[in-house]
């Protein structure tokens, strides 16, 4: 389950660009405008609804069409950058329903029969009551990562949710004429989803998922506290917020508590800091896009040397070696 949503400097330039008025929107949702930099900042989910719910007060249905448009969306959402570069739409949306949490408070559960696949959205408690530009915008998204993906016009056989569809926006853009119904849904023929991707990127898969299926498995199979403790830090570090006191408010525990559980495992802060720190270089290092520099600062480290030297001393070879021996995984 995640417990925070990570807003970017990429999200506000984004909405800037939808011609929101966004201090009004953070203004609304108790946000400085001025917190949420390239380092980003970690909403709870009740300040996730709060600031989804403001958004979706001063948007249009158009606005929400243009809001959902994958091109945009996955530039700063890796999974669903994953998700395109699965085989076809049962795939892709399969992956999409293992990481969603990583990206939210909320779940999408995935259906099959021979006929068809649907597509069902909920909080991660079973609350239904998920923001209407949040459900609307999701059921948009899905459409659009399909239709690009297979290059078909591609339209759903169901589209459905607690809330109204306005005035003609959504039937043109789904194709299809939406209803009310007491949950939110969105179906597919299943032939339809079974089209190959265009956009299948095994290469790129292979580089991603390792590290989504690690903290997906860290979340939800290793219950033990230095788990939890790596789980936050993947999301602090690249924020640039990898300290105690910072964990330590995830988790609601004191820093002398967290001290304390760590220990009963043998372990430590440091050591945690430095294993995510290690598992997220990895990572890094298998994309020759990223820069030593660049991995450096991801990582919480002044300069490409202090970063090069941990490294050596955490695998016993250099950044260039590991990218020469795993740069085409």
């Amino acid at each position: 389950m995640s417990n925070y949503y990570l807003l970017d400097e990429t999200y506000k330039t984004y909405l800037e660009s939808l011609g929101l008025n966004v201090k009004l929107v953070f203004k609304k949702s108790g946000i400085s405008i001025n917190a949420v930099n390239k380092n980003g900042y970690a909403l709870t989910k009740e300040q996730y609804m709060l600031f989804m719910n403001n958004i979706g007060s001063i948007m249009d249905d158009q606005q929400i069409i243009e809001h959902s448009n994958i091109d945009r969306i996955m530039m700063f959402v890796p999974p669903l950058f994953a998700a395109m570069c699965s085989k076809d739409g049962k795939r892709c949306f399969e992956r999409i329903s293992k990481y969603k949490k990583l990206i939210g408070p909320f779940v999408l559960k995935v259906e099959t029969d021979d006929e068809k696949l649907s597509l069902t959205y909920e909080f991660d408690d079973g609350s239904l009551d998920m923001p209407r530009v949040t459900v609307l915008g999701e059921q948009v998204l899905m459409v659009d990562i399909i239709r690009k993906a297979t290059g078909l016009d591609i339209k759903p056989i169901k589209v459905a949710s607690v809330y109204d569809y306005g005035h003609g926006e959504f039937e043109q853009y789904f194709g299809i004429k939406p209803s009310h119904l007491d949950f939110n849904i969105i179906e597919f023929r299943l032939e339809d989803v079974l089209e190959p991707f265009i956009t299948e990127n095994n290469i790129m898969w292979s580089y991603l998922e390792p590290e989504f299926t690690k903290r997906i498995k860290e979340m939800e199979i290793d219950e033990s506290f230095s788990a939890k403790v790596r789980s936050v830090l993947f999301e602090l570090i690249p924020a640039g917020d990898d300290n105690i006191e910072s964990v330590a408010k995830e988790l609601a525990l004191s820093v002398r508590t967290l001290q304390r559980k760590l220990s009963g495992e043998n372990t430590t802060f440091i050591k945690q800091l430095n294993h995510t720190r290690e598992l997220l270089a990895r990572n890094y290092l298998k994309d020759k896009s990223i820069t030593n520099d660049d991995i450096a600062f991801l990582i919480g480290y002044s300069d490409a040397n202090a970063f090069q030297r941990a490294f050596r001393n955490w695998t016993g070879m250099t950044a260039g070696q590991y990218r020469k021996q795993y740069g085409n995984e």
